[in-house]
């Protein structure tokens, strides 16, 4: 409306939109049953509980950031995306037919092709709570907790410790919050065991000594 409104510093934080790769997969399936889905998922690929693209046919896959579970949608963090990505390369590299359709076109939950192929105990335990030994257990998240670093040689720690009472209205996980020094010697020690080979193991040890010694150096920023 024209009016002037003074300022000293101005920050931008309106997020940010979609890759261009899931906007035209979302484009392309625009006459399938991602259009409608996208009511819920807005912007991002609306998936199954195995991870496959509605509307893909079961020919798509979308994990992480970039897609949504309709039935039950989760944060865009790195810990939704690994879980995801681990629970993928288990399904893909065993025998499930992860295409098939039933007699109205509709696609099918994973089924076993090997009955003889051994399961690993989630599977196992998948398989008895459905009280179907053929289908593909579907992904399900396990909330390890959220770290942060808020500075100073501090940091928050949230750990969930019991999963609460979903039949209650106001369910809600039961979470250990640690702060303060302890919580960012939980961070740091996370931090540490995430690491995927000694060698980065070490790199970020002497970064920290080296900050901890010299200060951060912002000569490259």
């Amino acid at each position: 409306d024209g009016n002037k409104i003074s300022y000293g510093s101005c920050l931008w934080a309106a997020g940010i939109g979609p890759l261009p790769i899931t906007a035209s997969i979302i484009e392309a399936l625009e006459y399938t049953e991602q259009k409608n889905a996208q009511e819920s998922s807005r912007g991002r690929l609306a998936v199954d509980p195995w991870l496959r693209v509605i509307g893909g046919e079961g020919k798509i896959f979308s994990l992480g950031d970039c897609s949504c579970i309709n039935a039950s949608p989760l944060a865009a963090t790195a810990q939704v995306a690994s879980q995801q990505g681990e629970f993928l390369a288990k399904l893909l590299s065993r025998d499930y037919l992860i295409d098939a359709k039933d007699e109205e076109s509709s696609l099918l939950p994973p089924i076993s092709i090997d009955q003889d192929q051994p399961k690993m105990l989630s599977e196992q335990i998948a398989s008895f709570s459905m009280g179907e030994s053929e289908i593909a257990a579907p992904f399900q998240y396990l909330d390890l907790g959220i770290l942060a670093y808020t500075g100073s040689g501090t940091a928050l720690a949230q750990v969930q410790v019991a999963p609460g009472d979903p039949t209650n209205e106001t369910w809600k996980p039961v979470r250990l919050q640690i702060t303060g020094k302890v919580g960012f010697d939980l961070w740091r020690t996370i931090y540490l065991l995430k690491q995927t080979s000694p060698k980065n193991v070490v790199l970020v040890t002497l970064d920290w000594i080296k900050t901890q010694l010299f200060g951060r150096d912002i000569s490259i920023l």
